[in-house]
């Protein structure tokens, strides 16, 4: 029995499997451990200064095991939560439940198409409810298709008192959007469901969820973000493939330690719990922040890994930025300035996974730092560590075998394994694209600048995903870095072969993805063009 009010399950469907799984993960950890003992030896620093200032060099190779460790334990983490990996089991819903059915709506920012498809799923989900409309732009349009659907509408617009700078009632916010409702009509319900304008719902959905509010304890239900526009390019299906293994095997070990995390694309929230917090979080990502001042109360939650609604990912250069950079800035701003706070007031599995959690996108400057290595030694020689480099690449390629191996077994634990399963090169790509926007994200977050919520982008997107090429400008940046730094290496004999490969590596991927996006934009103008002076000809033909 689970601290909560309702029964668990293991994921495992055999005892062989659950086997092979602590089997991998215990091979894996075990060679993560002989790499660490073989990695910290006093041999291994470098002597690159003598007397007082060889201190610098403990630094230097400090610096050098962050940039290697911080994946390597991400790695680890990551294999702990899926030893955890827990189901709950389905539990009927209780009847006459007040309930309601939220979306949000931003004129111009979204097609009033989309819209009306998912009104009317909403309309036609199984349990008994209200289904809300809350439009941000008080929309003519919006407000005649909720009359023809039978669906309430709600706005705040031009309220002054819900559309402030900042705070819970912040103009141009989800949370604001959400909290003028809940404070004009979330009194009048038990349970409020909400979900971006783009998801779409199934039609039982409430009734695979409500079930587990018998518990009064159980603030929250979670499911999935799936992401139903992976066809419409390749950036789409990147990034519904780095989301396949957040949404399989590490909500479901969350949920195994007694949590998960809180996503504002789709969860259903007791209106009791809303209003102990006061309600949503007035941050740039505030669902982050709402989970965690709902677990300092104690309060609980399940995960229900099924495919409960369909939506949209980014599928464009600017959109996927965008959305990696409110996300990446978020999560580094809260644990800055909230989680110190917040933190010491949680249960202490809480507290370790959230701080955990919060560090994912230091991957951005642990790549600058990198490169910032490489350059003092290309510059002016300065080593990060004195390591032979064959028995480094056998004990980290064999780290790597490992990584691979129990990435490719923990696939079956995914939400639709047979459609999710396989290497996933879109998302890695991606994943090597936008360390450069984490890392801008992270010096935005330790300067305190604003970050302002922007709406990602939804419906019909050009053919080609067109970028604006000032996205970019930091990867050609970093390129030319390294590019300079492998040449004056070369003219002064600096060539050691795993720095140099690190060196060509980050120049020829930087400047791909540079030279992509121009290619991208003037391929587009090119094309544009033409098709101007067929239509200018076109009109010009004379008639017979």
């Amino acid at each position: 029995m689970s601290p909560a009010n309702f029964r668990t399950t293991p994921v495992f469907r055999s005892q062989s499997e659950r086997f092979a799984t602590y089997f991998l993960i215990s091979l894996g950890t075990l060679s993560v451990i002989i790499f660490a003992y073989w990695w910290f030896r006093l041999e291994h620093i470098p002597s690159n200064f003598s007397g007082f200032w060889h201190g610098i060099d403990y630094l230097i190779f400090a610096a050098v095991t962050f940039v290697v460790w911080y994946q390597v334990m991400n790695e680890v983490l990551s294999w702990d939560l899926a030893l955890s990996m827990r189901h709950p089991v389905p539990q009927p819903p209780q009847k006459g439940l007040k309930v309601a059915l939220l979306t949000a709506y931003v004129p111009g920012k979204e097609p009033i198409d989309m819209l009306e498809k998912t009104l009317t799923a909403m309309s036609a989900v199984h349990y008994p409810h209200d289904t809300w409309l809350l439009d941000e732009g008080d929309d003519a349009a919006a407000k005649r298709l909720c009359e023809l659907l039978g669906v309430k509408h709600f706005s705040r617009f031009g309220k002054k008192h819900y559309n402030q700078s900042s705070g819970k009632f912040a103009a141009r916010t989800k949370c604001g959007n959400y909290n003028a409702w809940f404070t004009e009509h979330g009194r009048d319900y038990e349970i409020v469901a909400q979900h971006d304008m783009d998801f779409v719902p199934v039609p039982h959905y409430l009734d695979v969820t409500l079930g587990y509010f018998r518990d009064p304890a159980v603030a929250f239900v979670g499911a999935p973000q799936i992401y139903g526009n992976e066809n419409e390019s390749w950036i789409a299906r990147g990034a519904a493939e780095q989301a396949y293994g957040f949404y399989g095997p590490v909500q479901k070990g969350l949920f195994g330690k007694h949590m998960h995390l809180f996503i504002g694309a789709n969860h259903i929230i007791r209106s009791e719990a809303h209003d102990d917090i006061e309600g949503y979080a007035g941050h740039i990502v505030e669902d982050h922040l709402t989970g965690m001042r709902l677990y300092r109360k104690q309060w609980k939650s399940v995960y229900v890994p099924e495919v409960l609604l369909i939506g949209e990912g980014p599928a464009t250069w600017d959109a996927y930025f965008s959305q990696q950079l409110r996300w990446a800035y978020g999560l580094m701003d809260i644990l800055f300035r909230h989680s110190p706070t917040l933190i010491p007031g949680m249960k202490l599995i809480h507290a370790v996974r959230y701080f955990l959690l919060q560090q994912f996108y230091f991957y951005g400057i642990a790549q600058v730092i990198g490169i910032t290595l490489l350059s003092l030694y290309f510059f002016f020689g300065i080593s990060s560590a004195t390591m032979d480099l064959s028995w480094l690449l056998v004990y980290y390629c064999s780290f790597l075998l490992m990584q691979i191996l129990i990435f490719l077994w923990l696939q079956r634990f995914y939400i639709r394994p047979s459609y999710e399963s396989g290497f996933h090169i879109p998302g890695k790509l991606l994943n090597v694209a936008v360390w450069p926007v984490y890392a801008i994200a992270f010096f935005g977050a330790v300067l305190g600048r604003k970050l302002t919520y922007a709406v990602t982008p939804k419906g019909e997107i050009p053919k080609v995903p067109s970028s604006d090429i000032a996205h970019f400008i930091p990867h050609a940046v970093l390129g030319t870095i390294t590019l300079v730094a492998l040449i004056y290496g070369a003219l002064v004999g600096r060539t050691a072969p795993l720095l140099t490969f690190w060196a060509v590596a980050n120049t020829v991927l930087m400047y791909g993805f540079f030279g992509a996006a121009v290619i991208a934009r003037y391929r587009v103008s090119f094309l544009g063009q033409i098709r101007r002076i067929a239509e200018l000809f076109g009109r010009r033909r004379p008639a017979v």
